[in-house]
């Protein structure tokens, strides 16, 4: 489907979207047994790249609200997966780190990791997967920037 000559954006985003809550769900069933809410565990995964990172910097990573941030960072905190700690130079802000048994689980959630892949990528040739990968990370490499907002526009019709 075609709208003016551009490709339908359903097409292209629908399939994104359904992948990815496709994935949290996937992650979340993984997750349960050991206290890891849907989400969460994407915490973890920055703080596997980088531990002792301002909770207000994990939000912004993860694209989420400053709530949301502090909601799933309470609930790791509650399990034993992370713990805060007042930044020295800022008062105001939290550093979140990882306990041992946060960084106990970093093996097994990529472990679930990759099995979700196997299964996205079961029916993939290895060149479709390399040419995938090279074309998502083309797409999306823009939206990696913390800093990245939305346009402010809004279309005349919306207002």
């Amino acid at each position: 489907m075609e709208i003016s000559g551009e490709t339908d954006p359903r097409e292209i985003l629908g399939p994104i979207a359904h992948i990815y809550r496709s994935y949290l769900a996937y992650m979340a069933k993984e997750l349960e047994t050991y206290g890891v809410g849907s989400g969460q565990f994407e915490f973890l995964l920055v703080l596997y790249h980088k531990d002792g990172v301002s909770q207000e910097t994990l939000a912004k990573i993860l694209k989420v609200s400053k709530a949301k941030s502090t909601r799933a960072i309470q609930g790791l905190e509650k399990e034993g997966y992370v713990y805060r700690q007042r930044d020295e130079s800022d008062l105001r802000a939290n550093r979140v780190y990882l306990t041992d048994k946060g960084k106990e689980m970093r093996n097994f959630i990529f472990e679930k990791l990759v099995s979700f892949m196997d299964i996205l990528f079961s029916d993939f040739t290895l060149e479709e997967r390399e040419i995938f990968r090279l074309l998502l990370h083309k797409a999306a490499i823009r939206f990696f920037d913390p800093g990245f907002e939305p346009p402010t526009d809004t279309p005349n019709e919306l207002k």
